[in-house]
């Protein structure tokens, strides 16, 4: 008898397709059920009759929705009989949080077998090819997921490593060194159509020993260096979204990579220690024609300091410096990554790490945010934006909101030294670096918890000069900004 399958993610910020809940659409549909996506907390939906209901998880610090989103389900529809499932990231890192808050014991690891979900055929969902119709149900003309047009899967699973600020050991306990991609990809076109690119999410493919074989099977599956897609003559793609290791890669394997589309090209960059391995990465994807490349930049995580952050970006500016030189131009692109702690169930914690505080880390949410979470390869732009070197890089982050986002006048980039900056920033700029050591101390320690009460009360006890005017510039920043436009 065929079953009604619902399945569920919850209304959390995402563009990125729930492949868990796909491949469970698949392996539903291929037993003849029917089966129903939606996101999020819906009436209608909750008072139907179903037989299953799967509810998927991302980051933990999405726990609040998530938890509502499972209790008002479990609470209407199932109560205790065994009909909901939850997996995921946050099922997995918080397993026994979850079960205290929900009563519901989730699903952990890999869905390798169906008999995890009450079933008897023992079939390893997580190889199946992912249902891309079942998007349709909820897209619409305000929702739309990213990374459609492309093939989803894995050549290999886990990671070797074991670093302290990734989940992936524990999500994906073995390494698995190979799987058969074109399965997949055949099985999605089977049902689906025809995809232009290929999305990878390996979290070290360069560490399997059948990294020749997978790169064989890529240039098979229609992604061979200067392929196009269908008719459109589009040129396509591969992405290894997850990022590479730039320690395990070598000529050889650089030179495999040079035959398959791969852009952009993503290494990441946790830590100024990784530089020389970094470097010499970069440096030899350049030598082998690679002219997109974007890395990760992990900051506030233990050790990691403002200075160290700063540095990485100043490298990758630095290389693409260097390589303007050739006449096809390698460009880097990073993209900054705070370190949020793996049972951090909200994204405003506090990591343990003293050389970051909240008024460092919301002058960087706020300089990303003019840039779309990007930093660009010209130097140019970076030093505007981020300060020509580390000092003056936090001296930004120390400063208002609005002078973070209001810093520079029109056509700045025809100007020179503080002429680019507005009358606001420049009087601000020139008190802060007439503080003495101590006073700059007791600056940064005002500033620290980004708290406009606790700044409004400093002001009041008694603090004068230089110091108290950068404070009453917090507090007035807004008005300021305002009466300069208005002139």
């Amino acid at each position: 008898m065929n079953k009604k399958i619902l399945l569920v993610e919850p209304a959390y910020r995402t563009k990125y397709p729930p492949l868990g809940l796909m491949k469970l659409a698949t392996y539903h549909k291929q037993k003849g059920d029917e089966v129903t996506l939606v996101r999020g907390k819906s009436p209608s939906v909750r008072d139907n009759f179903w037989d299953k209901v799967y509810i998927t998880t991302l980051f933990t610090y999405t726990w609040k929705e998530t938890t509502e989103t499972i209790r008002f389900y479990k609470d209407t529809l199932f109560q205790l009989s065994g009909k909901l499932f939850v997996g995921g990231i946050l099922a997995n890192l918080l397993e026994k949080e979850l079960y205290n808050e929900t009563g519901v014991q989730p699903v952990t690891g890999l869905l390798d077998s169906s008999s995890k979900l009450g079933e008897d055929d023992n079939v390893n969902i997580d190889l199946l090819p992912p249902d891309y119709e079942i998007l349709k149900q909820v897209e619409n003309e305000n929702f739309h997921y990213d990374f459609t047009d492309a093939y989803l899967g894995y050549a290999t699973r886990g990671c070797v490593r074991n670093c302290e600020f990734c989940a992936v050991k524990r999500l994906e306990k073995e390494y698995q060194p190979y799987i058969d991609i074109k399965k997949m990809i055949d099985g999605i076109r089977a049902a689906s159509g025809e995809k232009r690119n290929l999305q990878l999410m390996d979290n070290n493919i360069l560490a399997s020993k059948h990294f020749s074989r997978i790169i064989a099977d890529i240039k098979a599956a229609g992604f061979y260096k200067g392929a196009t897609y269908a008719k459109t003559k589009q040129l396509r793609f591969v992405d290894f979204n997850q990022g590479l290791d730039g320690r395990l890669l070598t000529e050889e394997k650089m030179k495999l990579l040079a035959e398959i589309p791969l852009s952009p090209m993503r290494i990441a960059f946790d830590s100024i220690q990784d530089r020389p391995h970094y470097e010499k990465a970069v440096r030899l994807a350049h030598e082998y024609g690679q002219r997109s490349m974007s890395n990760y930049i992990l900051y506030n995580f233990k050790n990691d300091t403002p200075e160290d952050f700063y540095e990485r970006l100043r490298i990758n500016i630095k290389l693409n410096e260097e390589f303007k030189k050739d006449k096809v131009r390698t460009a880097i692109y990073s993209f900054p990554m705070r370190y949020i702690p793996l049972d951090a169930k909200e994204r405003d914690v506090h990591t343990g790490n003293k050389a970051w505080n909240k008024r460092y880390l919301r002058g960087i949410k706020l300089i990303t945010n003019v840039t779309m979470g990007s930093v660009m390869p010209g130097a140019e732009f970076f030093n505007q934006a981020f300060g020509e070197n580390a000092e003056e890089f936090k001296e930004i982050l120390l400063m208002p909101d609005e002078f973070i986002r209001n810093r520079v006048v029109k056509n700045w980039k025809k100007l020179k030294g503080d002429k680019k900056l507005k009358p606001y920033v420049k009087e601000w700029r020139k008190t802060y670096r007439a503080l003495t050591p101590s006073e700059k101390e007791r600056i940064i320690e005002i500033l620290a918890p980004n708290d406009f009460e606790a700044v409004k009360k400093e002001c009041g006890n008694g603090i004068t000069g230089k110091t108290k005017k950068l404070l009453i510039a917090h507090l007035n920043a807004e008005e300021e900004v305002k009466a300069y436009a208005d002139k």
